[in-house]
């Protein structure tokens, strides 16, 4: 993982940032329904999980305004607290709302 600035917007916050907003870009949007959750943890160079945090459900403009990389950087706080090394690895997961309704064929609402 690449060192993590001490303030301001650190190279991992813009490339989690442009991971989102690719990922965002493929899903769908059945009934206006855009909201999506990201969920990330902090592995140490042995694999353990040293912390891991849910951003909550979120609409994908958050992504594109400062509230996103002020909750990524609130991780990032996190992981700087947490201490995993120089070796450690971020993974994130980034949930679709709209892709779960289309994927479980939901009838639009009344």
């Amino acid at each position: 993982m690449p060192a993590l600035a001490a303030t301001g917007t650190s190279p991992v916050i813009e490339d989690i940032l442009a991971w989102v907003r690719d990922v965002m870009g493929d899903m769908r949007r059945p009934y206006g329904i855009d909201h999506v959750a990201l969920a990330l943890a902090c592995r140490d160079n042995n694999g353990r999980v040293v912390c891991s945090n849910s951003l909550g459900v979120l609409k994908p403009s958050a992504f594109y305004t400062d509230e996103g990389a002020a909750r990524l950087e609130a991780f990032l706080d996190d992981v700087r607290f947490a201490d995993p090394g120089d070796d450690a690895q971020i993974v994130a997961a980034l949930l679709s709302l709209g892709d779960v309704a289309y994927e479980l064929g939901l009838p639009r609402a009344a």
